[in-house]
């Protein structure tokens, strides 16, 4: 449980800073992109390490300091992993679309967005 709170805390911690100060003057833009990820080391040798993997989508490590080290491997096993997400993503929004309408008849039908999260259709 400890974990859980520690990865949300991050989440809360980055969105606020990326809000406050990752937009530009006119308020314009976005405070995230594919290369937003932020790094806390805490005091017992851990490191809680956050990258985006979409935009509703973000990956938080928890680590011991001398495995962040090796950050060069990190980033590629999440870069394998984003890349796998992003597939999942764009099989269900193929599939969803060879499938085609659902019933006849239907009011509302469910699609699924580029992210991954359901939408509906009328």
């Amino acid at each position: 449980m400890q974990s859980y709170e520690l990865c949300c805390d991050m989440i809360d911690v980055v969105i606020d800073v990326s809000c406050i100060y990752g937009l530009r003057e006119d308020g314009s833009g976005s405070a995230y992109d594919k290369e937003s990820m932020a790094i806390i080391k805490l005091n017992n040798t851990t490191v809680l390490y956050l990258k985006e993997v979409t935009k509703f989508l973000a990956l938080v490590c928890i680590l011991r300091e001398e495995s962040f080290e090796r950050k060069g491997l990190i980033d590629y096993n999440f870069h394998c992993f984003r890349k796998a997400i992003h597939e999942v993503f764009e099989v269900g929004v193929s599939t969803q679309r060879s499938v085609g309408p659902q019933a006849v008849g239907s009011p509302c039908t469910k699609a699924v967005a580029l992210n991954g999260t359901p939408r509906n259709t009328v």
